[in-house]
């Protein structure tokens, strides 16, 4: 006997309920829909502001329905809140404690269609960013609820205003776990917070699967994604290794000096990316130094899929902790970056183990069954 289907409310500040870029929010929708559970996303961080500050969410927003309850897919609907206003750090300590008593009112403006639904849900994830801020009110409405805490980032590295970070301190003891992806943000709680490791999953078909090489030849890196991406570091190789390819996916994963080697391929489906890691022969992580920015080593989604295409991967040393197959470099040193792509060329890829790879199934199982192990 299969058991009760789930009502998943899943609360973001960053991404849609379908979008050619896929993060883990929508592998694990994917694999909820499959096992027979709905899943409802309410898409915050919107408002009229987003139209002045750059927010690429706001075109793609305009173009669907807004403040209304709408079908994606089967079992899957998406409610995009635009609100009167939406929470923005203004990089100044004057004017964000200004701000702050409004930016605490956020949850108040939830509109009723989102709350009359909240008694129904099984679990509530709500993902790091601004989504903290309506803890309060959607544990008032859907007290039966699991809340996860999605701990997807920390907020000092993603830049959120600094009520954010103390409306989660102090809303703490509503949530029945917090979910995190790399042991090195375990700390960042309290001792006592229900804090579970639960590293990302991969959908190992699409590659299992993939048998086309997209390249033309050998001697191809990728890097996939544009989270924190270090330009410098890519035109640095691709000046220094000319006879090497590099490939860059991601909506801001530009390189600063246009170069015959450097191929730009932009924000592209998922599918689209998977034969271009799986064929590669270097995975690249080039991530910018910052402030929290050492979790990266274990939470970085490509880094994991590189790891399951047996990928030699190179990153910045504060994150390469913990992985053999990662060529450490020295951010800001050009031959320190140099030498450490010159061993990943140079690594067997039968090296790189990828045994203890979860799939998407079954972090779902754990994450919304509560079958931690």
């Amino acid at each position: 006997m299969g058991r009760k289907p789930n009502r998943v409310l899943i609360v973001t500040g960053q991404h849609f309920a379908d979008s050619p870029r896929r993060v883990d929010l929508h592998f694990m929708t994917q694999q909820l829909l499959e096992d027979g559970d709905h899943v409802d996303y309410l898409v915050c961080r919107l408002s009229p502001l987003s139209r002045f500050i750059t927010d690429g969410r706001y075109d793609q927003a305009a173009s669907l329905p807004r403040n209304a309850w709408d079908v994606r897919a089967e079992r899957l609907e998406q409610f995009i809140w635009f609100a009167p206003f939406h929470p923005v750090n203004l990089r100044n300590p004057v004017l964000n404690a200004i701000v702050a008593p409004f930016y605490c009112a956020y949850a108040a403006f939830l509109p009723k269609a989102v709350l009359d639904r909240l008694p129904g849900y099984s679990h509530i994830l709500i993902e790091s960013g601004p989504s903290p801020l309506l803890a309060r009110r959607l544990h008032k409405y859907a007290p039966q609820a699991k809340l996860i805490y999605h701990a997807a980032d920390r907020l000092e590295t993603i830049g959120t205003h600094p009520c954010i970070a103390r409306e989660l301190t102090a809303t703490m003891p509503l949530y029945d776990w917090v979910r995190i992806m790399a042991e090195a943000m375990r700390a960042d709680f309290p001792h006592d917070a229900p804090v579970v490791y639960l590293p990302h999953g991969i959908s190992k078909e699409p590659f299992d699967g993939a048998t086309i090489n997209p390249y033309p030849g050998p001697r191809q890196a990728v890097s996939v994604g544009d989270m924190k991406f270090d330009a410098e570091v890519i035109d640095c190789l691709a000046r220094a290794y000319p006879d090497w390819t590099f490939h860059l996916f991601g909506k801001k994963a530009l390189p600063l000096e246009v170069l015959p080697n450097i191929e730009v391929h932009g924000e592209v489906a998922f599918d689209v990316i998977v034969p271009f890691i799986k064929f590669a022969d270097v995975g690249l992580a080039p991530y910018r130094e910052g402030d929290g920015a050492d979790y990266l080593s274990q939470s970085s989604l490509k880094m994991i899929q590189y790891s399951y295409c047996h990928l030699p991967i190179l990153a910045p040393r504060f994150a390469a902790a913990g992985r053999s197959h990662v060529c450490a470099y020295d951010p800001g040193n050009t031959h320190s970056i140099v030498d450490a792509f010159s061993r990943a060329a140079a690594m067997d890829h039968l090296v790189v183990d990828s045994s203890s790879i979860l799939t998407w199934s079954e972090v779902v199982n754990q994450l919304f069954t509560d079958e931690w192990r």
